[in-house]
C-alpha cells in the first residue's frame, strides 16, 4: 500500500492530537470535589482508590440506594450544593433503616442539616469555623483532630488532618474524632479566640445508629480531597470506610456535573440494552470501512469513510486517500455475515440481520446517489 504524501500525515497527526485532547478535557473536570477532577481540591484519587480495591459505583441518581444488599454497602456524600428531594432522601433513610452505612461530609453548606434530619439523624454541623493555635497543620484553620477513639472505622488512625473544618454538634450520635482540648469554634469570626468563644474537644466525626443502619458525619468534606489524603491519617481512615465495605456509592447527584466522557461511560454500564445499541454502530462503521480496503486500513479510508461525501469533495486532493490503492471486496450478505461473526462470535442471529440490512441499506442508497 502506498505511503501518504507527509502533508496528508501532518494533517492526519494534528487531527488525532485535537481528538486526543478534546477526549480528555471531555473527561475531566474542576469542579471542587469532583470524581474526575486530578487537581489539589478533587476527589479523583478517592475514586481511584474505590475503584481499585472494592465494587464502587459513581451514584447521580439516588435510585442506586435501592439496591437489594445494603448491609455491607456505604453511601458518600461530599458537600450536597443543591436540596435532596423528599422522596430521594426517604430512599436515603430507607437504605440507612435496611442496613447500609451513610457518610455525609460537610462544613458550612445549607443542604446536609436538613439531610441529616430528614433521615432521622441527630447529629447536625454547626456550621462555625473551627481553629486551633497550638495543633495544627499551617495554620490554626487547618487544625489537627487527634482524638480518636477506637472503632471499626478507626482502627490504624491516630489522628485527622483538617482543612477548614467546622464542628459535629453530636445530639445522640457518638463522637469518634474530636479536636485538641485548646481548639475554639470562631463564633465572631474574628480569626482569633476572642470573648465569646469556648476552648474544648470539639467533634469532627461521629456515628449513630439508625434502624440496622449508620450514619456517619464528618465536619470537614476536605479531608477527602487529593491534597489532604496525604495527610496523616486521612488516607488511612478512608480506607477503613470502604474496605468495610464490599460495595462503595459515590454520591455525585447533587454536585457538579460529570464531565461527557463520564456521564457517557456511567450511562453505557447502566444499561445493557444501551450497550448492545453501542457494539451494533460501531460494528456497522468498523464493516462500512472494512467493505473499502481488502487487507489493511489506512487512516484515509478512516476519514473518507467518517467524513460526509459533500465534505470530503470540497477538500483539496492532498488531503484526501485517493492516491491509495485498494481493491475493494465483494460485499454481500454472506461475506458481511463472516466478518461480523469472525469479529463478534457472540452476536446474536436478529443483530446480525440488522447490521447486514442498515450496511447494505447504506451501500445501496451511495450507488443510487452516484
Amino acid at each position: 500500500m502506498d505511503t501518504p504524501p507527509v502533508p496528508r500525515l501532518v494533517l492526519y497527526l494534528l487531527i488525532c492530537v485535537l481528538a486526543g485532547t478534546l477526549v480528555f478535557a471531555a473527561g475531566t473536570s474542576t469542579a471542587t470535589f469532583g470524581a474526575y477532577n486530578p487537581q489539589w481540591d478533587g476527589t479523583s484519587d478517592l475514586r481511584e482508590h474505590v475503584d481499585n480495591q472494592v465494587e464502587g459505583q459513581i451514584v447521580v441518581d439516588t435510585a442506586a440506594y435501592e439496591a437489594e444488599n445494603t448491609t455491607d454497602t456505604i453511601g458518600i456524600i461530599l458537600s450536597p450544593t443543591t436540596a435532596y428531594t423528599p422522596n430521594e432522601s426517604q430512599r436515603l433513610r430507607n437504605f440507612v433503616e435496611q442496613g447500609g452505612t451513610l457518610l455525609i461530609a460537610d462544613d458550612f453548606g445549607s443542604y446536609s442539616n436538613p439531610l441529616l434530619e430528614s433521615i432521622g439523624a441527630d447529629a447536625r454541623f454547626s456550621g462555625l469555623q473551627l481553629r486551633d493555635e497550638q495543633q495544627y497543620y499551617r495554620g490554626p484553620t487547618l487544625p489537627i483532630a487527634s482524638n480518636v477513639s477506637e472503632t471499626t472505622y478507626t482502627e490504624g488512625v491516630t489522628q485527622l488532618t483538617l482543612n477548614g473544618a467546622t464542628a459535629v454538634v453530636p445530639g445522640n450520635a457518638t463522637p469518634v474524632v474530636t479536636s485538641s482540648p485548646v481548639a475554639y469554634l470562631d463564633r465572631n469570626s474574628t480569626g482569633n479566640f476572642s470573648p465569646g468563644d469556648k476552648l474544648g474537644a470539639y467533634p469532627v466525626v461521629t456515628i449513630e445508629s439508625i434502624g440496622t443502619g449508620q450514619v456517619i458525619a464528618v465536619s470537614d468534606p476536605s479531608l477527602f480531597i487529593n491534597s489532604m489524603l496525604t495527610q496523616p491519617d486521612n488516607e488511612a481512615f478512608m480506607t477503613r470506610l470502604t474496605e468495610t465495605h464490599s460495595r462503595v456509592l459515590l454520591d455525585y447527584s447533587k454536585a457538579a456535573p460529570l464531565p461527557p466522557v463520564a456521564r457517557t461511560l456511567l450511562l453505557l454500564r447502566s444499561s445493557e440494552s444501551i450497550q448492545v445499541g453501542a457494539g451494533l454502530v460501531t460494528l456497522s462503521m468498523w464493516l462500512m470501512i472494512r467493505q473499502r480496503t481488502q487487507r489493511r486500513i489506512s487512516l484515509g479510508v478512516v476519514f473518507e469513510t467518517l467524513i460526509p461525501d459533500t465534505l470530503l469533495s470540497a477538500m483539496p486532493l492532498w488531503l484526501r486517500d485517493l492516491s491509495v490503492t485498494h481493491q475493494p471486496i465483494e460485499l454481500n450478505e454472506e461475506t458481511l455475515r463472516t466478518v461480523a461473526l469472525e469479529k463478534y462470535p457472540e452476536i446474536s442471529e436478529p443483530q446480525l440481520r440488522q447490521v447486514i440490512t442498515a450496511v447494505l441499506s447504506k451501500r445501496q442508497r451511495g450507488e443510487e446517489d452516484e
